[in-house]
């Protein structure tokens, strides 16, 4: 997964590069099969710690935001919510390819 970071009024350093790799990875297998590109944009304010990441997968764009006390907090929150919209995503394309044959199909079939 290739991850491109972003800092508004804050410096993107090494701890929060890796603190987020590793949330990413922690998530790895949802995204195995085809490649994702994540952009990732930390932003502080007022003491308040944004973080939003946008991730496009499977021709899909998966977006999420959080808005925390901490920085590491905020990015984990984040990427948890990442987490439950490719899984959604990931049951809903399994779901479509292993639709059943209806019923009525196989009733013509058989005659």
């Amino acid at each position: 997964m290739k991850i491109d970071y972003t800092g508004r009024h804050i410096e993107v350093t090494d701890a929060i590069r890796n603190h987020t790799k590793a949330q990413f990875d922690r998530i790895h297998e949802l995204f195995e099969g085809k490649t994702a590109n994540a952009h990732i944009i930390i932003e502080v304010e007022r003491g308040r710690h944004r973080s939003e990441a946008v991730v496009k997968w499977r021709n899909e764009v998966l977006n999420a935001t959080s808005i925390d006390d901490d920085m590491y907090h905020s990015i984990s929150q984040t990427v948890d919510k990442i987490e439950k919209q490719a899984r959604r995503l990931k049951e809903k394309i399994v779901d479509r390819s292993h639709k059943a044959t209806k019923v009525s199909q196989i009733d013509v079939e058989k005659e």
